[in-house]
């Protein structure tokens, strides 16, 4: 369910976006017709044309004189803002349900699927190996939750749009598909609960350096 007020246009731009990412409108096929959208949304003919536009914009599909409008088929290899963040939703929601076996590389593949089509440029489906070793020790509610945090946020971009505001969960959703979420090499490690603290890290003289003890401060007092 969307969290933000649609437009009748929205909603339906929202929805087809969905469909086409659960694979219920697989890459190469054929989209409903305006007059298909019109009679099942109660709509009028601008809307549903609004509609296909919104989807259009974004590059989720695309219109064959003749033939009728058809899903595109995904390129993980080229920057979409839509299509990245509905990937990385679908990285979140496929970890969330997969197990790696002992000794078994964090890695999961993503682009592909069928192709309905294949009479565009490129033949056949495309796919990346995505190491997601920093998302695997993850919560698997947490990674459900990620999953539909980022189609609610690609939904939102179908109906109005990327805005500045939008720059953070697309940055995010590209480092997903960039290298599993694996932080930068200069970024210092955040303790986990249950584990070891790393050595550069203190999170309450983060908070509050000035408490950090002085050079003659007893040894076995209270911390502050």
């Amino acid at each position: 369910m969307s969290t933000f007020t649609e437009t009748p246009a929205e909603r339906i731009a929202g929805d087809l976006a969905l469909a086409m990412h659960q694979q219920l409108i697989r890459p190469g096929e054929r989209l409903p017709s305006q007059s298909k959208l019109m009679t099942s949304y109660g709509v009028a003919m601008g809307t549903a044309s609004a509609a296909l536009g919104k989807l259009a914009a974004a590059g989720l599909i695309r219109t064959v004189p003749g033939s009728g409008t058809f899903a595109v088929r995904p390129n993980p290899f080229e920057p979409n803002p839509v299509l990245d963040v509905m990937a990385a939703a679908s990285l979140c929601r496929t970890l969330a349900a997969h197990s790696f076996g002992p000794g078994s590389a964090p890695v999961l593949e993503i682009g592909g699927g069928e192709d309905v089509d294949t009479s565009g440029d490129r033949e056949g489906p495309l796919t990346r190996l995505v190491d997601v070793s920093a998302l695997e020790g993850l919560d698997r509610h947490v990674l459900r939750w990620m999953s539909e945090a980022l189609l609610s946020a690609a939904r939102r971009l179908v109906a109005s749009g990327p805005c500045e505001g939008d720059a953070h969960v697309i940055a995010t959703a590209r480092a997903l598909l960039r290298d599993g979420g694996r932080r930068p090499e200069d970024q210092p490690a955040i303790a986990q609960h249950g584990g070891p603290a790393p050595a550069d890290e203190h999170v309450v003289l983060r908070i509050w350096p000035e408490r950090a003890a002085p050079a003659d401060a007893d040894p076995y007092g209270p911390p502050f």
